[in-house]
């Protein structure tokens, strides 16, 4: 069984992966379930993201022809249009031998028209995202007593916070654990997809610990920089959160070598996507890779930011290329016409263009 889980960016976003995770998990054994999480905002990341769904259940198919799929959907409301898009779809992929379902589960009014319109759109207004697909998977394959019995006050919390119930469960506690999804920006999702969520699902499955305590919302905001620094290989006491921060990122970007892998003339660059604020990461990274000659991160507006090492001057690439300029191991310019997008193989393919003095459309 393979399980598509797109869900939104916040709290309640993140809580109905954390509890789809824990019953799917225990519901199929481990040899026969393979799930992949997906998170969106609102607009074209959704659509983008769906069709990330077709193109991986399309790949995953090669490998076992015979495994269903299911698609589930949650703390988003689709547009008729996406609704449609989504139904001839997958109508299209099971008229060539696939075996999908799929579902929404939504709490945002703005969906009625949807709900009214598509039975696979489930809407329920008077409960939190996080809230409803725990009901309907808990229903669906039940749940050991070990695990509920932490899973079910982080739901209710969620539930409280998410429709700001000022007076229900845990209330205050969902007021910090809402800002810690909020603030939680040291893994970039665009290049750090799988890594970010597990950082977010993992803190939010360690706040657990402390919701029921006694002041549970004041020992959560205390505890918070120390779980930061644990998921991110050190302690309270061993680095600054921001030297953490950068030695874990470049080591994942050094994971990516070849695929983020870009060329200007005989210079070797790392491209990046929406990271921001380079300098600390992209000189470690150069230093401990120097097979790279440059860095280069490209904002979603197609602002652009150049590092290197003494091994090639990127103020000449900055003035030729993105309208720009700068010092020799720093610079920085635009694209012209940049066109956002959510993956980042459109990113890639749009800055190694350029590079080749080819026009951009």
């Amino acid at each position: 069984m393979q399980i598509y889980h797109l869900s939104h960016i916040d709290l309640d976003g993140y809580g109905c992966q954390m509890v789809s995770r824990e019953i799917y998990t225990r519901a199929f054994a481990s040899d026969s379930l393979s799930m992949f999480f997906y998170n969106a905002n609102y607009g074209k990341e959704v659509g983008a993201r769906l069709e990330e769904i077709y193109r991986q259940i399309k790949c995953t198919k090669t490998k076992n022809p015979k495994e269903k799929a299911h698609i589930l959907i949650s703390d988003l409301n689709l547009t008729l249009e996406e609704c449609e898009r989504l139904v001839q779809s997958v109508l299209e992929l099971n008229l060539n031998g696939f075996q999908i379902t799929f579902e929404l589960l939504d709490h945002h009014k703005s969906g009625q028209e949807c709900a009214q319109t598509y039975e696979w759109y489930f809407l329920d207004t008077k409960r939190c995202a996080t809230h409803i697909v725990y009901d309907t998977l808990l229903t669906r394959y039940g749940l050991c007593d070990s695990v509920r019995q932490w899973l079910e006050p982080m739901v209710k919390m969620i539930n409280s916070i998410d429709l700001w119930l000022e007076e229900g469960y845990a209330f205050e506690f969902g007021k910090v654990a809402m800002r810690m999804i909020v603030e939680c920006k040291e893994l970039n999702r665009f290049m750090f997809d799988n890594e970010d969520r597990e950082y977010k699902l993992a803190l939010l499955k360690e706040s657990a610990k402390f919701l029921g305590q006694e002041k549970g919302e004041i020992l959560l905001d205390n505890a918070i920089l120390e779980m930061k620094k644990c998921f991110l290989k050190g302690s309270l006491f061993s680095a600054t959160l921001d030297n953490l921060t950068s030695k874990y990122q470049s080591e994942l970007l050094a994971q990516k070598a070849e695929s983020c892998s870009i060329y200007w003339k005989q210079y070797r660059g790392f491209l990046s996507y929406s990271i921001g604020n380079i300098s600390v990461l992209a000189n470690l990274f150069l230093k401990n890779n120097p097979q790279f000659d440059f860095f280069i991160d490209v904002s979603a507006r197609g602002n652009v930011s150049l590092r290197a090492n003494n091994a090639c001057d990127v103020s000449v690439l900055a003035k030729n290329y993105f309208n720009g300029g700068g010092h020799a191991n720093a610079s920085g310019g635009k694209i012209d016409g940049f066109k956002e997008s959510f993956i980042y193989e459109d990113i890639k393919e749009c800055v190694q263009t350029i590079l080749k003095g080819e026009e951009y459309e």
